[in-house]
């Protein structure tokens, strides 16, 4: 599985950052954010954006898995 570190990445380059890696990659992937709850929040943005199903890697809630298309309600 692909992955993406975003330890010592500025907030303002996280949105950028993460949908280059989301468009140009195969699922699944997994984004490493820490434990920082701003850097979570951006993260799932623009997963939620392109409606993609996304979960926290357990054990690390610092870490989120995305996996598919959220199938799109009638």
């Amino acid at each position: 599985m692909k992955e993406l570190d975003l330890h010592g990445i500025k907030h303002e380059d996280v949105d950028r950052i993460v949908e280059n890696f989301v468009m140009l990659s195969e699922l699944p992937i997994r984004i490493i954010t820490g434990n920082s709850s701003k850097m979570i929040e951006l993260t799932k943005k623009v997963i939620e954006r392109h409606q993609l199903k996304w979960e926290h890697h357990n054990p690390n809630f610092g870490a989120i898995v995305v996996t598919d298309i959220t199938p799109k309600l009638k």
